[in-house]
Parts: C-alpha cells; structure tokens; sequence
C-alpha cells in the first residue's frame, strides 16, 4: 500500500497560505536536498485546485534543472469542483474524491505527497486517508492569512514521528496520526 505525505511550509503564527512572501529565504541547498529526496521518493502528487493552479504557473516557467525537471513530468491528480480538465501532466480526479484517492493509495508504487493544506485535506483526514504530515516549520512570524488546518473538524491526534532541522532555523516536523484518528 502506497503512503500518502502531507508536505506544507508553516511560518512560527501557523501561516500557510503566502511562503512566497516569507519563504524564499529559507529555500537553500539543505531545503532543496530534503525536498529533491521527498519528490525522487513519490510517483505521485495530489493536489487541490489552487495549489495546482499556484504550482503549475511556476513550475513551467522555471528554468530546467533535474527537482523541476521532476515536478513537470510526475503525474499529478488534481481535486477540484470546478475544473473539468487539467495540462502540466495532470488528470482532476473523476467522482468522489476520497474513493479515488484510497483506491491509488491501493495500487502498487512509491509515495504519493500532497502539497498545500486546505480544504482537501478536511476530507482526506475525515477518511484516515494521509499517512505522514511534513510541516516545514519557517522562523518567521506571519500571522495573517490561511492558517494551519483551518478547515479541519474536531481535533485529529498526531504523533510526532521525527524532526530534521536545517541550518537555517527550518525545522521539518513529521507527524502521523495516531491509531484510531484521522
């Protein structure tokens, strides 16, 4: 079975919806090592509307090199009300969404990550569906906009599983949730 991983930039006031204003500082050589390993371990992403519609303008229009050369040619899957079709080798996922995603999870392969935290992930903890949580927690203190699980329900348990930290003060905190929990 397949392991979905949640991969989100957090600032310190749980800020997630601008790390184009905060992050790009943080994104070095130690960043950019961890992120290659995560993507060169995935055959898959999931991604909702906006942050697909976020990635894809960029990514396509960046210069080659071997990270985005990986994240234009990986299948993306793409969770959306509103899109019908999708270009940057991507499919919006046809009928219930957390069906579909459970049913990929099934299918042999490497690690599916996700990128972003909104609404799809309301849904895929409803089903117990996300296997690890990597929050990319950035020393800056943004805290206006679209927060951390704001559109999640009830309190979903996690455990932390592991920590790496970066030079430049990142830390990635990895979570899973406990038995029992979404």
């Amino acid at each position: 079975m397949r392991k979905l991983i949640e991969s989100t930039h957090v600032a310190l006031g749980g800020e997630i919806g601008s790390p184009q204003n905060w992050g790009f500082p943080y994104l070095d050589d130690e960043h950019m090592r961890y992120a290659t390993e995560l993507l060169a371990g995935a055959d898959a992403l999931l991604l909702g509307r906006l942050t697909y519609e976020g990635l894809s303008a960029a990514y396509t229009a960046m210069a080659p090199n071997p990270f985005v050369d990986r994240m234009n040619s990986i299948p993306k899957y793409v969770a959306s009300r509103t899109l019908r079709e999708a270009a940057w080798n991507a499919t919006v996922i046809p009928g219930d969404v957390a069906d579909f995603v459970a049913g990929l999870k099934r299918q042999p392969g490497g690690t599916i990550v996700k990128y972003g935290n909104g609404q799809l992930d309301q849904l895929l903890m409803a089903y117990n569906l996300i296997d690890e949580f990597h929050l990319l927690l950035t020393p800056v203190a943004a805290g206006s906009g679209q927060h951390l699980f704001e559109e999640i329900r009830g309190a979903p348990q996690l455990s932390l599983a592991d920590v790496r930290r970066f030079a430049s003060g990142v830390m990635v905190l990895i979570y899973k949730p406990k038995s029992g929990t979404g």
